[in-house]
């Protein structure tokens, strides 16, 4: 009797078991849909695309790609729902920024990275050492200014990154050379004006 007691009991306690797999147990977190998410890095200042840039999504960091010429990207099976996307590149500040992302289709985005700006001193001499004034400095084309009485200039936020720097002067050989501006310290630089024939 006392076996077949146990046997009941054993049979039971499965059978309660069994039963607390149905609808009164909590349930499990519901799964996320994923989907794919083309994107886009740009400047903002230019609003140019961005190459090299890394994106990456905070939770799953195995998700990440690099931008490619044009500073496109794509993630596949990115999960549905609130996501940071954290994206970095040299010469920029490195940005993590919240999405909300849909539960179906294909999702598109454009993030902005911020350049690093830096300034750029410098003074402009003739060959004997004298401050040469009122010299046109242009940087890259597109920055221009013109040199004060004791022959100095200066840029302030420039992106960071190689330019070409044209110094030109009326009696004077116009001069020209490559300056790499790498923020947050003050590139300084000394150019020397030549007159015509050397001296």
């Amino acid at each position: 009797m006392k076996r077949f007691f146990w046997l009941g009991g054993a049979a039971l306690f499965i059978l309660l078991l069994l039963s607390g797999c149905g609808g009164n147990n909590p349930e499990f977190p519901p799964v996320h849909s994923q989907i794919d998410v083309e994107g886009k890095v740009v400047d903002s200042v230019t609003g140019q695309g961005l190459a090299g840039a890394e994106v990456m999504l905070r939770d799953f960091p195995n998700r990440l790609d690099l931008t490619a010429d044009d500073g496109s990207f794509f993630l596949p099976l990115v999960p549905s729902g609130r996501q940071v996307f954290i994206v970095s590149l040299y010469g920029y500040q490195k940005k993590s920024e919240a999405f909300q992302i849909p539960a179906s289709g294909i999702w598109r985005v454009e993030i902005e990275l911020d350049p690093l700006l830096g300034k750029l001193v410098g003074y402009v001499y003739d060959s004997e050492g004298q401050a040469v004034a009122g010299a046109t400095v242009t940087v890259d084309g597109k920055y221009t200014t013109t040199t004060s009485t004791d022959g100095q200039f200066s840029f302030s936020q420039l992106p960071t990154g190689s330019y070409i720097i044209t110094v030109e002067k009326e009696g004077f050989v116009p001069s020209s050379g490559e300056v790499k501006i790498e923020p947050p310290a003050i590139t300084f630089l000394e150019i020397t004006l030549s007159l015509p024939g050397g001296s």
